[in-house]
C-alpha cells in the first residue's frame, strides 16, 4: 500500500504495474482490494488519513479520464475510480492490456494495474515493454530467481522483497531509457558539483 498510494501515487518510483504469478493471482487480488478499500482518504494534515488529494484538480481529471478510457476498452475497475475535485479514490484495475494508457504511460496517480503471468520469461518481457525504467521490485523466496530477474529487468534499480518506492540518499538513484539521465546520490552529487582539472608535469 505504501508503494502505490503514497503521495496519492505521485511518486516517480511508485509501482504502477503489478505482475502476479497465476497460481496466487486470485488470492493476491482479494487481499489487495480489501486493503485498498480500507484506505482513508481526506485531509493529509489529519493523522488518520492514509491518502490525500492529487496536486491539482486537472491532474485528477486526467487520471480519471484514463480510468474511464481503460474501462471502455475492456478493463475492470475493482475498486475506486471516482473523483471529487482533486481527490481521486485509490484505484485497482485488472483485465488490462499493455496498450492502455494506465499501463503504458506514467499515470502518476493513485492507480494500480494488476496482471497475471505464468512464466518468468513472460513477466520479464512485459516489464521491459516500456520506454521507462526507473525502479522495480521483485518478490520471491528463490534467491537465484531474484538475481536472475533483477539482472534481466531494464531499470535503474531493483529491490528484492521490498517495494520500488524505497530510497536512501547513499545509493545510486536513477533510471534507464527515458527515466532520466545520470544518477542521484551523495557520490554523484559531489561529482556533479566538482570541476575536475587535469595537471600534467614533465620533469626537467
Amino acid at each position: 500500500m505504501e508503494n502505490r498510494f503514497l503521495y496519492a501515487g505521485q511518486a516517480c518510483v511508485s509501482a504502477q504495474r503489478i505482475y502476479v504469478q497465476e497460481n496466487v493471482y486470485e488470492q493476491f487480488i482479494d487481499k489487495l482490494v480489501a486493503k485498498v478499500k480500507a484506505l482513508k482518504t481526506g485531509n493529509p494534515l489529519d493523522e488518520s488519513t492514509d491518502m490525500g488529494p492529487m496536486i491539482t484538480e486537472e491532474a485528477a481529471k486526467r487520471a480519471e479520464l484514463w480510468i474511464k478510457e481503460a474501462a471502455a476498452q475492456g478493463a475492470t475497475v475493482l475498486t475506486g475510480g471516482n473523483r471529487h475535485r482533486a481527490m481521486l479514490e485509490p484505484t485497482v484495475i485488472v483485465d488490462v492490456t499493455h496498450e492502455m494508457k494506465v499501463v503504458c504511460l506514467e499515470v502518476f496517480a493513485p492507480i494500480v494495474t494488476v496482471m497475471r503471468f505464468s512464466k518468468e520469461e513472460e513477466v520479464i518481457e512485459h516489464a521491459n515493454d516500456t520506454d521507462l525504467g526507473l525502479h522495480a521490485g521483485v518478490f520471491t523466496s528463490d534467491i537465484n530467481r531474484a538475481l536472475r530477474v533483477a539482472d534481466a529487468i531494464e531499470t535503474g534499480g531493483v529491490w528484492v522483497n521490498e517495494v520500488s518506492v524505497r530510497r536512501y540518499d547513499h545509493i545510486p538513484y536513477g533510471g534507464v531509457k527515458n527515466s532520466g539521465i545520470g544518477k542521484e546520490g551523495v557520490k554523484y552529487a559531489i561529482e556533479d558539483m566538482t570541476d575536475t582539472k587535469f595537471l600534467g608535469i614533465k620533469l626537467l
